[in-house]
């Protein structure tokens, strides 16, 4: 009933099966380690739920960032550049609801809690929006000034979007805002644009401003450039990293990686590090409410 209903591979004999999984581990186990001994001031790990590729915005939605996913406006069957394993089978959705827990470590304190998000691909413009909140704790602090509560808000939407038999391109808008509470906020606005080659590599642009207030302190603005670029292996393995201009609010460049394994059609677990200051760590759960 599973594999019919979800799909994981194209392969169904048991021996193939076990194959690939201990194949994507010699993958995914030695690069998680690397991340996590990176280990955990300030640096943009607070980042959307729905990230795929560490700081960078996909301006593609969530289920298509990494063009392994056909877009349901888009021809089936484009070519594909090779990869170690195949692509899951596309099982594109119209509306969906992606929810889960997250976790960061950073240098100065660490935070858990859940997120919830919408996405929709139904319209001529599609579009979505998470809620993410945690509770934060700081390390080597007093006890009345230990813990925080923090929410993150962000929404894109993607405003163009094209493609030819082998690569794809699109142009989205974004937002993101951030609050700790008797601490800071944070906000940021700007454009995404990602190129999709080959249903494997995307090569992502974001450009936006970046406006933060401290609580008894000043408030900053600086416009902010982010680059990243993601590969898929196939099988539900994408590998990654990004890296962010210095600029005048954080007043330090970033750069970090990531590692997502889509290990169920309606799961996927991503550990992003980075500037060897931080890791977190997100589950991704997709219900579908709509499919074409």
């Amino acid at each position: 009933m599973l594999e019919q209903g979800f799909p994981l591979t194209h392969i169904r004999a048991a021996s193939r099966r076990v194959l690939v999984a201990r194949e994507r581990a010699v993958i995914c186990l030695p690069i998680v380690l690397m991340m996590l001994l990176i280990g955990a001031q300030r640096v943009n790990a607070g980042k959307s739920f729905l990230e795929r590729d560490g700081a960078a915005t996909s301006a593609y939605m969530y289920g298509y960032s990494d063009g392994g996913d056909e877009s349901p406006y888009e021809t089936p069957g484009r070519w594909e550049l090779p990869g170690p394993f195949s692509l899951l089978p596309s099982q594109p959705t119209l509306q969906s609801l992606v929810f889960g827990p997250t976790f960061r470590n950073e240098e100065t304190h660490t935070e858990v809690g859940g997120a919830a998000a919408y996405v929709n691909s139904r319209f001529a413009v599609p579009f979505q929006f998470s809620v993410e909140t945690t509770w934060v704790r700081r390390k080597r602090e007093p006890s009345d000034n230990r813990n925080f509560r923090r929410v993150r808000l962000a929404g894109d939407a993607e405003v163009w979007q094209r493609s030819s038999n082998w690569e794809g391109t699109a142009f989205a808008l974004t937002g993101f805002f951030d609050n700790q509470n008797s601490s800071f906020s944070m906000f940021e606005t700007g454009l995404a644009v990602t190129e999709s080659i080959g249903r494997r590599l995307s090569i992502t642009g974001n450009a936006f401003w970046r406006r933060e207030w401290v609580v008894g302190g000043p408030i900053l603005d600086a416009p902010v450039g982010v680059f990243g670029t993601s590969y898929n292996f196939g099988a539900g393995v994408r590998f990654g990293g990004f890296y962010e201009i210095y600029n005048k609010v954080f007043f330090s460049d970033d750069w970090g990686m990531f590692l997502s394994y889509q290990f169920l059609p309606w799961a996927e677990f991503i550990v992003d590090g980075g500037n060897f200051q931080f890791v977190r760590a997100r589950l991704l759960l997709s219900y579908p409410l709509e499919t074409p």
